[in-house]
């Protein structure tokens, strides 16, 4: 049994954690010798700290939450080796995110140095990098000045719409995004829009809007909980503030992440939201890590994979707004029933809707 040292957060330690020492032992986590209380397959993996490099397992209890994370690179690598199935290839696949990470934050740290020494080479360089330098800037960006920016961003968007907070199909929506954002440092709004396109759409800082048209066209509250999981994790992931950020330009970017920004040039900023769209490399990124969501929050997932291929196979229209920004390829398709076979079965209970009598109490 291979102890390694650790981070403990836990109900009544100081917020920044106490230092301890874990292992797994006989298929469970152990944290200073007494085992945890809990399956592994209800604990989660994610990533935090100021860069997002920071490893975490963890998971829940009656008390509250709890999490453990490795001190340094040395006891990262012993966690890994020695985490059973299916934390093993959950762990590896968050080890891949932060490597690439690291090596786009320090590519942006010296793309900026040369932006002051040598402003004509780095014109080059920020067209040949210009995503990466935007994902740096972005993650100096705080929730705060992320969240000001989505409220501006959110009206504009949904100027014009007729929205709501309330009925059976809401009611609904807030429940499954609660069950799919439980933990998050985002305090989420979920509103229903009465607009019959096919479509679901989420702003920097939680806000997600769902189109009667897609509850409409789900079959279960499993397929919505699919979109959910996905459309949440381009906010956790901050996709669509790093495009954002993209679309700015580097003076304006970097006012933005030190807090310089004025009202008038956020309204302009949060224009630009509905001309974003999201490359694969960052839809395959939600969809893997919606997919984990759907995991830790105990749901299906077949119903993200199965109405997103619904959008695929409707012939003889032009692709329902949703497939603008998500398109659906057989590709993805594949990759997503690949990914579910890799991550492995897991417990899942059906979600309490007769979906049938949540879309009839909509109309």
């Amino acid at each position: 049994m291979t102890e390694f040292d650790i981070l403990y957060f836990a109900p009544g330690l100081p917020s920044h954690g106490e230092k301890a020492r874990a292992a797994f032992d006989d298929g469970a986590l152990a944290v200073n010798g007494r085992r945890v209380e809990v399956a592994l397959a209800d604990i989660g993996v994610t990533l935090g700290g100021f860069n997002h490099d920071q490893l975490f397992l963890f998971w829940h209890q009656e008390e509250g939450r709890y999490a453990i994370s490795p001190v340094d690179a040395s006891a990262q690598a012993q966690l890994i080796a020695a985490a059973p199935p299916p934390l093993s290839g959950l762990l590896q696949g968050a080890r891949k995110d932060v490597s690439r990470g690291r090596r786009r934050s320090r590519f942006g740290l010296g793309a900026l140095g040369l932006v002051l020494l040598l402003p004509l080479l780095a014109i080059g360089l920020m067209v040949w990098k210009s995503h990466d330098i935007a994902g740096w800037i972005a993650g100096h960006i705080s929730i705060e000045q992320e969240q000001k920016l989505g409220e501006i961003a959110f009206g504009q968007a949904t100027a014009g719409m007729k929205l709501r907070e309330g009925g059976m199909d809401a009611d609904a929506i807030r429940d499954i995004g609660a069950r799919l954002t439980r933990g998050s440092n985002y305090s989420y709004k979920w509103y229903v829009a009465e607009d019959p396109a096919i479509n679901a759409f989420a702003v920097p800082g939680g806000y997600v809007v769902v189109n009667t048209g897609l509850i409409q066209a789900a079959n279960s509250a499993e397929e919505v909980a699919g979109v959910l999981a996905h459309e949440v994790q381009h906010v956790e992931r901050r996709h669509t503030l790093k495009n954002l950020v993209h679309s700015l330009g580097l003076r304006a970017a970097l006012a933005l992440a030190m807090g310089e920004i004025g009202s008038g040039m956020l309204g302009d900023t949060a224009a630009r939201l509905s001309e974003l769209k999201f490359s694969r490399d960052l839809e395959s990124e939600s969809d893997r890590l919606g997919l984990l969501a759907l995991k830790q929050a105990g749901i299906a997932p077949q119903g993200m994979v199965s109405f997103f291929d619904k959008l695929r196979k409707q012939d003889g229209a032009a692709p329902p707004a949703l497939l603008s920004t998500h398109p659906a390829s057989a590709e993805r398709m594949q990759a997503l029933q690949a990914m579910i076979n890799d991550i492995g079965p897991w417990p899942a209970q059906p979600l309490p809707y007769d979906w049938k009598v949540v879309k009839a109490a909509e109309k």
